[in-house]
């Protein structure tokens, strides 16, 4: 059996005959099927098996060249985004609050059939925030993902009392936070909290490769040389001859503000990654004016979940034609918030931006229970809950939904155009674009 690869356009549909009857399902560009070489094409159509699917696809959508593959990942209100390189190469961007990052690698990589180990080349935790770092640990841990190497922020979280914050100690004048680690034996004997320790406890069994990165980092070498990875962030300064970190104000302003921030490249098509870089992260950020130019990119995971809490300029630099907010119901901070979504298409150097959210993409449908015509309504297995009614002493009208399908957004590039596609509900399997020239 050949690997060949959907390059034909941006959806593929897969037919049970040779003579393109009886459709079996549509795949998506760049996704990979297996083709009995032995067999001609018949009707212009080869025998492919998609993952265990076997069907008929036309010749000519077919080709040897793997894609770029972005996966951002619905983990509800946090992030989590898988991409495989064209050199087949693997980075995992944090892991969500749950364990739904690694249930996607799981479907991915069939760990259910027996799937072969799966190598992720770099692991990237740009901030230690719950909501990126604990659907890490179950990652780490499972003996058929293996973690090669981990690039952080450098910030660690702490007990309470521990440190004058919960990130570390302060210089006396309150403007910069001093504690700062790279490797694991930089936090040892230190009062960690539990989901930090966790992770800490992780990794060390695992024994790979652990560091900080910075905006003096520069450029990271994953095995691929197609692949142009730049560290952008965070930007540090130097208080007492030692590395620093600006205070925000606050922890939460402080930790997500300094998130780990690079670009990927892949031929004239750029990716930027921010992790929850806000406001004041991004205008430290610009302080560096050589930084600016390098911003650029035509796909954008938006920051911090697509909240207020963002600085025009930033996106002015970066100018997407594809953006894609990671948020969720639970907890419901209001993300994507309208601001974001507006401005961040006023800013797209397309005509026509496309913004995804993977909590827009998740698609609940009601289920029906017992009693429901007295208002009584009975708890069911993984089922999501959404009240219906606003006072919370009323809970009549209350209605049970099921999540039918995961927000997850697709991107994919040969390096010279973009296609995208999220899961639909509908007759078609598919809400997709492509090819998109690069504006």
């Amino acid at each position: 059996m050949a690997v060949k690869y959907i390059t034909g356009s941006s959806i593929s549909l897969l037919f049970k005959s040779s003579s393109g009857s009886g459709r079996e399902g549509e795949l998506i560009f760049g996704d990979e099927v297996n083709v009995d070489a032995s067999l001609p094409p018949v009707n212009k159509r080869v025998k492919v098996d998609a993952r265990g699917k076997p069907g008929y696809i036309l010749h000519d959508q077919l080709g040897d060249k793997p894609a770029l593959e972005i996966y951002f990942i619905d983990v509800g209100q946090g992030d989590a985004t898988f991409i495989v390189t064209p050199g087949r190469k693997k980075i995992l961007i944090d892991g969500g609050i749950n364990n739904r990052a690694f249930g996607f690698l799981a479907w991915k990589y069939r760990f259910d059939r027996g799937g072969p180990p799966v190598d992720i080349d770099l692991l990237v935790l740009s901030h230690a925030d719950g909501d990126h770092l604990n659907g890490l640990v179950p990652i780490i841990r499972h003996p058929r993902v293996n973690v090669r190497k981990i690039i952080h922020s450098g910030i660690a979280v702490f007990r309470k009392g521990a440190f004058r914050t919960a990130l570390g100690d302060l210089d006396s004048s309150k403007k910069y936070l001093l504690t700062r680690h790279d490797s694991l034996h930089d936090l040892d004997g230190l009062a960690l909290s539990e989901k930090f320790e966790a992770w800490r406890q992780a990794v060390a069994a695992e024994g790979m490769p652990y560091s900080a990165v910075d905006a003096t980092t520069g450029l990271i070498d994953i095995g691929d040389p197609e692949i142009r990875l730049e560290v952008m962030g965070p930007r540090l300064d130097t208080c007492g001859g030692r590395p620093a970190y600006p205070w925000f104000g606050d922890e939460g302003q402080t930790i997500n503000g300094h998130s780990v921030v690079f670009k990927l490249t892949y031929g004239r098509v750029a990716v930027m990654f921010p992790g929850d870089l806000n406001a004041k992260g991004a205008v430290n950020l610009l302080k560096n004016a050589a930084i600016a130019p390098g911003l650029s990119a035509h796909v954008l995971k938006a920051p911090h979940h697509g909240s207020q809490d963002f600085y025009r300029p930033f996106l002015e630099a970066v100018r997407p034609q594809i953006s894609v907010i990671s948020s969720g119901d639970e907890t419901d901070y209001g993300h994507p918030r309208a601001i974001f979504i507006g401005t961040i298409g006023q800013v797209s150097r397309s005509a026509q931006p496309l913004v995804f959210s993977t909590e827009l993409a998740a698609n609940f449908v009601e289920e029906k229970t017992e009693k429901e015509e007295r208002g009584v309504v009975k708890k069911k297995e993984a089922l999501e809950t959404l009240d219906t009614q606003a006072p919370d002493a009323d809970r009549k009208g209350r209605l049970l939904y099921k999540r039918r399908l995961h927000g997850m957004i697709n991107v994919r590039t040969d390096g010279s155009f973009l296609y995208a596609a999220r899961r639909i509900a509908g007759p078609a399997a598919w809400e997709d674009y492509g090819p998109v020239g690069l504006a």
